[in-house]
């Protein structure tokens, strides 16, 4: 089968797919699978009009999109709106997925802090980042790796209560050095 980019998520207007899929229509490089559901569902499958290059998956469960992350090239995250911080970035990376994001909202910073992908302004710009994705092995491979690293350190909830424990601990640490009982023996 051809490769294949990724969406995961809601199917509705503010996520952006249908600006991305007459790209993936003309893209006979691999395609686009879109697995989630919702009430623009109607509207995208109008735009593709009958098109073999996306595929329409479904909602799927939790297993069923690890396995979707793990072959894909990458996920596409197309957003026209002001995401804060879309946990589908961070599923993806967990499975050394990197993403492409859309310039906008919090997505961004994700990628920079991550260094899990790539960022795009322009249709030229995305489909530049998928073909260095698709051509690079080593890049790619690169980009999976840090996407994946910077998810367990910094992201994961692990690294959330070991710097939530070390914050309690210097506060308790802090309210000792100042105790009115401190010097009482």
């Amino acid at each position: 089968t051809k490769p294949y980019f990724l969406f995961v998520g809601r199917l509705e207007k503010l996520k952006g797919l249908q600006t991305i899929i007459s790209l993936f229509q003309r893209y006979v490089k691999a395609e686009l699978w879109i697995a989630g559901g919702g009430k623009y569902e109607p509207h995208l499958r109008r735009l593709v009009n009958g098109g073999e290059n996306v595929r329409f998956l479904g909602n799927k469960t939790k297993d069923e999109l690890q396995v979707l992350y793990r072959n894909a090239i990458a996920l596409v995250v197309p957003s026209i709106c002001l995401e804060v911080f879309p946990l589908v970035v961070l599923e993806a990376f967990l499975q050394r997925t990197p993403a492409i994001v859309r310039n906008i909202g919090g997505l961004p910073e994700i990628i920079h802090g991550s260094g899990g992908g790539f960022v795009y302004d322009t249709e030229a710009q995305l489909l530049c980042a998928m073909e260095e994705l698709l051509s690079d092995k080593r890049r790619r491979d690169y980009l999976r790796d840090s996407g994946f690293r910077a998810t367990v350190q910094k992201w994961s909830a692990d690294a959330h209560l070991a710097s939530y424990f070390k914050l309690i601990g210097q506060i308790a640490g802090s309210r000792d050095e100042t105790s009115p009982n401190r010097n009482v023996q």
